[in-house]
């Protein structure tokens, strides 16, 4: 049935977790979490906020949803990328029924497990290993058992310091992250886990600046010069370890191939690749994106790369199988076929061509690196094009991610937009498809075809 108000109709269970394996690969276990970290988006939802909470599911659903999954992706478990609430996946009471069976259905699939690691305990870690391959992602977010009870009310505070001793000497793979709460805790805090792990050193340390909307406690709102304090810490911090430290969300401000970090032991690290390095080209042929590049490069065997390292151009082979993980971070900007839709519809807004008005919206952060991609257009009166960024209206604190917008955040750019000088009548809006999930609603319930009517323009999701 339709929902009149949202333009969206309710849907089942069953339905919303099956979509979820589908598009995703995202397996989802379990909604129940049993911490209580401050910086816990969840707890500090608007009540309007349409997420799903499913508890522990049964066994037999997960056995179906196993059969939906792409074997030739990794599957998530735990990860939080859509509207359904993820818990701890070892706090499932049959978390290792689930994993065997995953194991015997898909021998070879590679399972990646987000986990607070305060639930698995370090004496699994042999029989974690065995089902193998599989990689956890530890959510430590602090440096001792003291602050972890602080910021995440972990009734189990030092086990997932003795786990990661453990997965160390096992030799099992993990990444580990931080939201960090440098704006209370301080600094200092941070090293104390960048000190902790180079004892044992995680694939990627990922560090991630919190995010409080206009509904969580004032005294935990982060002000505007957190993030490039943050920023300017890590740059400082960073080369000081042996395993590589990114911040979260990364701010690009074009489309160059840049080296974020570099896993240790990997093929980028034997063949010389270090940080910052620019890639120009990858067999003699240009690149475009990272995340072309970096889907290049794991399929190719020995590719030779042109590489920028500061003043210098110089050519390496990368020295690796086909199919095999290059070990090069790099952070997120377009897949290539995005990028070239984007362009295309640029093109489309050609006065001496077919005069689409058009107008592309992005979120705060991602404003510069449109910016420079469609430079060329915006600044050329022979193109009905123009740019703008959006705010967060609906969330407000220091919420700036394009996949937290809503209608009404667009509807207030548009018009707002509209009624300034020289502003025409709109054609078409390009918006970020991270909005809107699998049925083009948002995080409130409401269809982006509401816009379409409501503006009176083509909608587009890219």
């Amino acid at each position: 049935m339709k929902n009149k108000k949202t333009g969206s109709r309710e849907r089942t269970r069953e339905e919303i977790l099956l979509k979820t394996v589908q598009n995703d690969n995202i397996l989802p276990i379990t909604s129940i979490c049993k911490l209580n970290c401050i910086f816990c988006s969840h707890k500090n939802n608007h009540h309007s906020i349409k997420s799903y909470s499913f508890g522990h599911l049964e066994f037999e659903l997960i056995k179906t949803m196993i059969e939906f999954l792409d074997p030739e992706q990794p599957v998530y478990i735990g990860e939080s990328a859509s509207k359904i609430i993820e818990g701890e996946p070892f706090a499932h009471p049959k978390i290792w029924q689930i994993l065997k069976e995953l194991r015997k259905r898909w021998p070879n699939l590679e399972i990646k497990i987000t986990t607070s690691g305060s639930f698995l305990t370090p004496d699994r870690v042999s029989q974690l290993a065995e089902l193998g391959p599989l990689a956890l992602n530890i959510s430590l977010n602090a440096p001792a058992p003291a602050e972890r009870v602080f910021l995440m009310n972990d009734s189990r505070p030092d086990n997932v310091f003795k786990l990661i001793k453990k997965l160390t000497e096992h030799k099992l793979q993990f990444e580990a992250s931080i939201v960090s709460m440098h704006h209370l805790k301080g600094l200092d805090y941070l090293k104390e886990v960048f000190d902790f792990l180079a004892d044992y050193p995680p694939q990627v340390l990922r560090v991630f600046l919190a995010g409080f909307s206009i509904y969580a406690d004032p005294d935990l709102l982060v002000d505007k010069a957190a993030y490039q304090q943050l920023n300017s810490f890590i740059k400082k911090e960073q080369f000081n370890y042996n395993y590589p430290i990114i911040i979260e969300p990364q701010l690009l401000t074009d489309l160059q191939v840049e080296v974020c970090g570099i896993i240790s032991n990997s093929p980028a690290d034997s063949s010389g690749l270090i940080a910052g390095d620019i890639i120009q080209t990858i067999n003699n042929k240009e690149v475009s994106t990272r995340v072309e590049s970096f889907y290049k490069l794991q399929k190719l065997a020995n590719p030779e790369l042109l590489i920028r390292r500061k003043k210098q151009e110089f050519k390496l082979i990368l020295k690796k199988n086909a199919a095999e993980k290059s070990g090069l971070i790099m952070s997120y900007d377009f897949e290539l076929e995005q990028l070239n839709k984007l362009l295309a519809y640029a093109e489309a807004a050609k006065t001496t061509g077919e005069n689409i008005a058009t107008l592309v919206i992005t979120s705060s952060l991602a404003y510069p690196l449109l910016n420079s991609i469609l430079a060329e257009y915006l600044g050329d009166d022979n193109f009905n094009l123009d740019l703008i960024k959006t705010e967060n209206k609906f969330f407000g604190g220091s919420i700036k991610a394009a996949g937290l917008l809503v209608n009404s955040d667009i509807e207030f750019a548009v018009n707002n937009y509209l009624i300034q000088p020289d502003h025409q009548k709109i054609n078409r809006i390009i918006l970020p498809a991270v909005i809107y999930d699998y049925y083009g609603d948002d995080l409130l319930g409401c269809n982006y075809s509401q816009l379409a009517d409501q503006l009176s323009a083509e909608i587009i999701l890219l």
